[in-house]
């Protein structure tokens, strides 16, 4: 968790020393998140820095982290918690004009993602099974910009996750 967070400070340092023009930005979001088949709920934290290649397209990355506290597995009924950490890269689109301080769009990324399962088994010997796997990562989702705030309803990595974030 410690590295976790020295690498977005390092993120963030590195970003504002290349972001000298308008076309560089940076979305912070914090979100509330569900996983598809899993019983249960999280908590989303991410950064998207994004560069401006026309009026209605940008490159986009994402560096997120979502824990997420399971109440049941699907199939099996298990408990525990589960961690998911995406480094992602892909297209943002614009779907209005830059005049509009309001703006839609939509991302879509593909990266990788990194999960851990921490789950108890079995409830009377109290058995932890931990499960932890690489596989592709991936984001697409909409998002509404009121000037510099931000919401969103993405699919993150099997999450649905709801963003609110703000704009540097």
């Amino acid at each position: 968790m410690k590295k976790l967070i020295f690498y977005f400070l390092l993120f963030g340092l590195i970003n504002n020393t290349i972001s000298q023009d308008k076309s560089f930005e940076k979305l912070v979001t914090l979100g509330v998140s569900q996983p598809i088949l899993n019983n249960g709920n999280g908590v989303h934290v991410g950064i998207n820095p994004s560069y401006e290649l026309t009026k209605s397209f940008s490159l986009d990355g994402q560096l997120s982290y979502i824990y997420t506290n399971i109440d049941s597995y699907f199939l099996s009924g298990d408990y525990g918690h589960s961690n998911d950490v995406n480094l992602l890269f892909g297209g943002r689109f614009y779907l209005n004009s830059t005049e509009n301080k309001n703006r839609f769009f939509i991302n879509l990324l593909l990266g990788l993602n990194y999960e851990r399962d921490d789950r108890v088994v079995d409830q009377v010997i109290n058995y932890r099974k931990i499960r932890e796997e690489y596989r592709l990562g991936f984001s697409f989702g909409g998002f509404y910009r009121f000037k510099k705030i931000n919401f969103g309803l993405t699919y993150d990595s099997h999450h649905i996750v709801f963003k609110c974030g703000y704009s540097f």
